[in-house]
């Protein structure tokens, strides 16, 4: 094992976050900042303009690189069951990943202009963000992969220096990997998939956003059952945000019901029977200890937050990404994945009254919740995140 001088990784260093423009990518990696700027690290994230406001609101500076996409478009044709013409071919590369790479190619050069200037010592990346890799190349620093969920795109990482290589001959740099140099996994065992064989695990510390509001959840004798359905679903469209009718669904158990939204997403719940509380804009790890199972649309934030809390669950995937999450959650013991043509009313009662009745969901679940805590943190793991710079300075 390489040994480094007691100052290698203590010498401040200059960290740039690297996101596109969705806020549920960027806070993932919150965690890590301010885990960074605490040990007294300098920390910038770049971004697309319409995240600068995000990353400010987290304390974090932020300069905004190439211009603002409006990507709904493009999810809404990934949405299950909402896609026009026939099924892609298989063997054709993925429509995410060519977005990915679209949104790299518009941010690359404002971001190498920028990295250039402040040359920075490292590039911490959201995975789906291949402007991060990109840059890290064209400045010479190594670059690490934040992890938000499952590594569902390591399957898909031969076909990615095909469509990274116009952008690469653009910047003037070799081909890069898009993997990163260290990949930073918060997934527990139930959940992790298959990954870039440097990695380093570390707890799962949940941030659903800015605080508007604490929960106040008093004790029920009966069980508790927490609906929420994220963010994206409801900006893809009114038609694919369930958690009204999952509630009013989940309500007929003999449970008490906790339905989460946003200020946004409120108008759109519907009546709610004298069971179901309404929490608006409450981040969803205040809520989660007081509750017996989590209901959700599979997004990794929410399965992760659940487990992070020990808590069962039912996850309903409407778009791939999050039909892989609940699925890989069902393999893992931790709750079970329902697909949306089989998600109607009956199923995700039939499934959310399984889950509170077989003990062996919460024990995995629970299992989880411990593996995640005995982790170490972000605070925890700073300088030896850090020697990753030390080994790219002396070319280890």
């Amino acid at each position: 094992m390489t040994r480094f001088p007691p100052d290698a990784v203590r010498e401040p260093k200059r960290i740039l976050f690297v996101s596109w423009g969705w806020r549920t990518h960027l806070y993932p990696m919150a965690p890590w900042a301010w885990a960074l700027r605490a040990a007294g690290h300098d920390v910038q994230v770049a971004c697309q303009p319409s995240l600068t406001a995000d990353a400010a609101a987290l304390g974090l500076p932020a300069v905004p690189a190439g211009p603002d996409v409006d990507v709904l478009p493009d999810f809404r044709g990934l949405v299950i069951g909402n896609r026009p013409g026939p099924a892609p071919e298989k063997g054709r590369t993925p429509r995410a990943l060519a977005l990915f790479a679209r949104l790299a190619d518009l941010m690359a050069d404002d971001l190498v202009h920028y990295a250039r200037a402040w040359r920075p010592d490292l590039v911490v990346f959201d995975p789906t963000a291949f402007a991060g890799p990109l840059v890290a190349a064209a400045v010479g620093v190594p670059a690490v992969r934040c992890l938000y969920g499952p590594d569902l795109l390591f399957g898909f990482r031969h076909l990615l220096p095909e469509l990274l290589e116009p952008t690469c001959r653009r910047l003037g740099i070799a081909d890069t990997d898009a993997m990163g140099d260290l990949t930073l996994d918060p997934n527990p065992s139930c959940l992790a998939l298959p990954t870039a064989p440097a990695r380093m695990t570390a707890r799962y510390v949940p941030y659903n956003g800015p605080e508007a509001a604490r929960a106040v959840l008093g004790r029920t004798e009966r069980r508790r059952v927490c609906v929420t359905w994220g963010h994206t679903m409801s900006a893809l469209g009114e038609r694919h945000f369930l958690t009204g009718e999952v509630a009013r669904t989940v309500a007929e158990l003999d449970v008490d019901v906790v339905a989460m939204v946003s200020g946004r997403q409120f108008p759109l719940l519907g009546r709610t029977p004298r069971n179901v509380q309404v929490l608006v804009d409450t981040p969803l790890h205040h809520v989660l200890p007081h509750c017996d199972l989590l209901v959700s649309q599979g997004g990794a934030g929410s399965v992760l937050t659940g487990l992070a809390a020990g808590v069962p669950q039912v996850a309903v995937g409407q778009l791939p990404d999050h039909l892989a999450i609940a699925r890989q959650l069902a393999a893992g013991g931790a709750g079970k994945a329902l697909a949306p043509a089989e998600a109607g009313p009956e199923a995700i009662a039939a499934a959310a009254f399984d889950v509170l009745e077989r003990p062996s969901f919460a024990v995995q679940a629970r299992g989880a919740r411990q593996e995640n805590m005995a982790r170490p943190a972000p605070t925890e793991l700073v300088r030896e995140l850090l020697r990753v710079t030390a080994v790219s300075a002396d070319g280890v």
